[in-house]
């Protein structure tokens, strides 16, 4: 007997398709159900628990179920060896122990597939776990401005609130539930839309030092590490924009790396452009006790930009000596932001790049072919490392690498406009 790759069975009004049915002695088989993920869920045991319901009342004898995942300590070194690429886990018994409630489910499912109503769901947290609903944004369209969902990391407190009649902020009256960030956003909506302590901003700008130099990494990841060095997921940088100010008035500039479309390793490439974009290129003595450069390096949460520095530097040591000053540099301008120093309404909760431009300045992505990060990764992807009949011609190619540098440069110019409305209000 062989392995069967995706076979389909049918019991009663269940259909069922396992990743892999494996051989196990002469008359069973075991389930393994591959996922893309380095991590498993309680619900990728429920779906296996489903698929051994089924195929056992078609007739089979399965004997182990397992669920197989990414090992998130792999590292590639050469050709990938899929025993030490995957880890296989046995969730035998955590699938016999949700046997008896599968057939349970499947007729709730069924009597709502089949009812001539749309059955009542109330906002809840059924709307995103274990995943979003794909009908959320029909749902959630109901929902006045400021309504209690936009709470910062508040999701569970909004769930209470709304099934208690609470839709709005403004209507929360046990304010003592919410923490001190939560506190100001109600402050901001029971006042004129925002909040600010000057002093907080104040003390936040005095720490820049000029030049100024504003920072944004653009990456990609992919579940099979495609170069050496690398583990799933592992972000890979392609491009950055960097916008450098000499003086609060001056008119910046812009350099900016974006990798060739030849599918080869953009690491290098980023960094030797990165070190001369920041002024490390210079001659200077070898015992590098002091800075080639001064000036603050501004990013838009730090801990993303840190920690691919940190792992190039680790991968390519020679570089360590500037990429260590580098992050030492660095100033996040999204701590304002992200600590509530200034918060307007029209943020809806997020402290993100892309809430906190258009709130203060008005300028927003809406207009732009490439309108996030992971957009702009999948894009990359495509014209980089999709080749064959599908394979873009030059002109797309061209195309995408434009938006690919729009992109990123408004998220650095960006930074700029929110740096300016800063001063505005620290004055």
């Amino acid at each position: 007997r062989h392995p069967l790759f995706e076979p389909a069975f049918t019991y009663k009004n269940a259909f069922a398709r396992a990743d892999i049915l494996e051989p196990s002695g002469t008359d069973s088989w075991n389930i393994i159900e591959v996922k893309s993920s380095s991590s498993i869920k309680d619900i990728n045991k429920d779906d296996i628990s489903f698929q051994k319901y089924c195929y056992e009342g078609a007739g089979l004898k399965i004997d182990k179920c397992y669920l197989m995942y990414l090992n998130r300590d792999f590292i590639k070194d050469g050709p990938i060896d899929p025993h030490q690429f995957f880890t296989k886990e046995d969730v035998t018994i955590e699938t016999e122990t949700k046997q008896e409630n599968v057939e349970e489910k499947i007729n709730k499912m069924l009597e709502a597939i089949s009812s001539a109503t749309c059955p009542e769901t109330s906002i809840g947290k059924n709307c995103y776990n274990p995943y979003d609903c794909p009908l959320k944004q029909i749902c959630w369209s109901c929902l006045p401005k400021n309504n209690v969902f936009e709470l910062y990391r508040g999701k569970d407190l909004a769930c209470y609130f709304y099934q208690n009649g609470i839709i709005e902020i403004s209507q929360i009256n046990e304010t003592s539930a919410l923490n001190d960030i939560q506190l100001r956003q109600y402050r901001a909506v029971k006042g004129n839309g925002k909040s600010t302590d000057k002093d907080r901003i104040r003390q936040f700008l005095k720490k820049l030092q000029y030049p100024l130099y504003f920072l944004d990494f653009e990456t990609f990841t992919t579940a099979i590490p495609l170069f050496d060095g690398l583990k799933p997921y592992q972000n890979i940088p392609f491009q950055f924009s960097c916008h450098i100010m000499q003086t609060p008035d001056a008119k910046p500039g812009n350099l900016y790396f974006l990798a060739e479309d030849d599918a080869a390793d953009p690491r290098t490439g980023f960094l030797e452009s990165l070190k001369k974009a920041l002024g490390y290129d210079v001659n200077y003595d070898d015992n590098r006790s002091i800075s080639p450069t001064t000036g603050s390096i501004l990013v838009y949460y730090e801990s993303f930009e840190k920690n691919i520095l940190k792992e190039l530097a680790k991968l390519f040591p020679e570089h360590n000596w500037w990429v260590e000053d580098v992050i030492e540099r660095i100033v996040d301008l999204y701590e304002p932001f992200g600590k509530f120093y200034y918060y307007s309404s029209e943020q809806k909760g997020s402290a993100s790049l892309k809430k906190v431009l258009p709130a203060l300045t008005g300028i927003n992505y809406d207009e732009m072919e490439i309108g996030n990060g992971q957009m702009a990764s999948i894009r990359y992807l495509n014209i980089t490392f999709l080749k064959g009949e599908k394979e873009p011609d030059k002109a797309h190619i061209e195309k995408i690498r434009k938006d690919l540098l729009d992109y990123c440069g408004l998220d650095t110019e960006g930074m700029i406009f929110i740096l300016r409305e800063l001063y505005k209000i620290a004055e």
